[in-house]
């Protein structure tokens, strides 16, 4: 065949969705001519079906220098870049794309989600609603701007505003005749940011889920085992997550997926992406306990099709939320029993997912009425953490340019749990403490950091020069931060969790403050099975005489230390969830006639 015979073929191949060979086709075109303008292009869309960006950032880099003006070019590297976490080149490049094309959809669309990563909240809205404008099929743009929400809010007032307007957005959705043909690839985010807003999500996320329904009926796929005869034989359960490896996921699931009773389950586990064997311990870890392991591509049909062809019996999802793939794969019924627990501590809102996996240790009285599924409340907590092995102390406040002679209270969780009602706290302990130096680590977004540092400013008044944000940490130097710090805080409306627990088992004190929901009761249920309530506050004004306490108070602290130090064998390293799960499992499947 000609150069442009195998091209014509890749390009055949790439829309009927059969990526493998529409690769090796684009391949051989660019090994024959490897400044070819649509294979670099084409190709490059592979590698980010392929969660593979900085592969097709490579190949978009020589597109953009032989083509500056190319606007597909242009949009796709501003997707790789994205994807990347630049997002201010991304920005750029949609930028140059928007000069060539003012009305191009596709880059409005794309520049609206970077902005709203960025957390330029205003600019992203009138961005996508500009798309919208230009757009004859605008449906997917739609449900993008009706997840829009700032990531770091400058106050209550706009949290709450720019979620009354979500809310509206979402409803509208349901009343309009919408239609999309792949969710994860025309929208390809989740409901993420509400969860922070330490509110009732759950009929926001059951309309949402109607909406993704209607517009997209292909999403409620059913395996084809399903309703029929189940074989004898071992309990088929699957594990499907894109972020079992060195990740929160990872950790907190790993127990479960490694010691499951192999004599009544036979184990399978998905995880869609690259695989990371050779590459990340944890992974490895599961790949040598399962019985199977599967790396399908990151696409909604190759994965959906891995798990069907298992024939489970019980799906379970670590975590629904967090990332688009899984919760669209969440409407399929790839398993007559599906489960989901805490990874992302928010009703999923869709119907066939069965179960919400939690724990009484930390759910509130009225919790089934937060969940859309049937609520499931373990006795033991929702998963057993393993020790991991702990950094000798080698360095000291001095390498982290901090105050040697400050009480340093560190809260080293993700920007976007700084809800604003927090800052009072804040400046609640620095007012109290005139010694005290409250320590954050920057966003993964340089911007997040920066308009936290300007709301402090706003909320904290003369205090706010007493915030410190230090860099991001390597795992080791995140360690031993918490082992430099007097005090831990806990982010209220959404606390730590792997966090929190690397604190404890470093011995160190956390003061949280427990809330209405789930999300903000794990700390509170870790010192609940600990029999520990000092550093557990009944409400702001006592969390902030708490913090004070121990940072200013060494025999304080130091007692506190010890008993925490004392009682972590009752959260590390103990196969209490695993049980409790395992009695779930066999019951499920009785309760479903198996």
């Amino acid at each position: 065949m000609t150069l442009e015979q195998n091209l014509q073929k890749a390009v055949e191949h790439h829309l009927a969705g059969d990526i493998g060979t529409a690769f090796d086709l684009y391949a051989e075109v660019l090994a024959t001519e490897p400044d070819h303008l649509t294979a670099l292009v084409n190709q490059s869309a592979i590698f980010m079906d392929l969660e593979r960006p900085a592969d097709a950032a490579l190949l978009l880099e020589r597109a953009v220098d032989l083509a500056p003006d190319d606007i597909e070019a242009l949009n796709n590297y501003g997707n790789a870049l994205q994807k990347l976490g630049q997002t201010d080149g991304a920005i750029e490049c949609f930028n140059a794309a928007l000069k060539l094309a003012p009305t191009n959809r596709a880059v409005l669309s794309n520049l609206g989600q970077a902005l709203l990563r960025r957390g330029d909240y205003r600019d992203a809205i009138n961005t996508l609603e500009d798309a919208i404008k230009y757009s004859d099929n605008n449906t997917a743009i739609k449900f993008i701007d009706a997840l829009a929400l700032p990531v770091v809010a400058q106050d209550n007032a706009q949290m709450n505003t720019a979620r009354e307007r979500m809310i509206e957005q979402v409803s509208r959705l349901v009343e309009e005749n919408l239609s999309l043909a792949d969710p994860l690839r025309e929208v390809g985010m989740t409901n993420f940011v509400a969860a922070y807003h330490g509110l009732n999500d759950r009929q926001i996320q059951e309309q949402l889920a109607n909406a993704y329904l209607q517009s997209c009926p292909e999403l409620a796929f059913t395996a084809a085992h399903i309703n029929q005869p189940r074989p004898a034989g071992k309990i088929r359960i699957g594990f499907a997550s894109v972020h079992l490896g060195s990740h929160t996921i990872g950790k907190l699931n790993r127990a479960l997926i490694t010691r499951l009773d192999r004599s009544k389950f036979e184990v399978f586990v998905f995880c869609p992406g690259i695989d990371k064997r050779g590459q990340d311990d944890i992974v490895d870890e599961i790949a040598a306990a399962v019985d199977h392991i599967y790396f399908p591509a990151p696409v909604l049909a190759a994965t959906r099709a891995a798990i069907a062809k298992a024939v489970l019996d019980i799906l379970y999802y670590p975590d629904i939320g967090m990332e688009p793939l899984t919760y669209f794969l969440g409407f399929a019924r790839l398993a007559p029993i599906q489960c989901v627990t805490v990874g992302h501590p928010v009703t999923t809102g869709i119907s066939t997912i069965d179960y919400f996996i939690s724990s009484e240790v930390v759910e509130p009285e009225n919790a089934a009425d937060h969940y859309s599924e049937k609520l499931v409340k373990l006795s033991s907590f929702f998963a057993d953490y393993k020790l991991s092995e702990l950094p000798a102390t080698s360095r000291t406040r001095v390498d982290f340019d901090l105050d040697v002679n400050s009480n340093l209270y560190l809260c080293p969780q993700s920007l976007f749990k700084f809800h604003p009602s927090f800052d009072e706290i804040l400046a609640g302990i620095l007012e109290g403490d005139p010694k005290g130096e409250i320590i954050l680590l920057a966003g993964q977004q340089q911007h997040w950091t920066k308009l936290l540092q300007a709301r402090f400013k706003q909320s904290l008044k003369s205090t706010h020069n007493r915030i410190k944000i230090l860099p991001r940490q390597s795992g080791a130097d995140f360690l031993q931060l918490l082992l430099l710090a007097d005090v831990i805080l806990d982010t209220p409306h959404f606390c730590g969790g792997n966090t929190n627990y690397e604190a404890f088992a470093l011995g160190k004190a956390v003061v949280t403050l427990p809330g209405d929901y789930m999300r903000s009761r794990v700390t509170a249920g870790l010192y609940r099975l600990m029999e520990i309530t000092d550093a557990t506050a009944a409400n702001a004004a006592d969390y902030i005489d708490i913090a004070v306490n121990l940072g200013t108070d060494e025999n304080a602290r130091a007692e506190l230390e010890e008993r925490i130090a004392r009682s972590a064998n009752r959260i590390f390293n103990t196969n209490s969830a695993l049980r409790e799960h395992e009695r779930f499992f066999i019951e499920a499947m009785a309760v479903a006639g198996h």
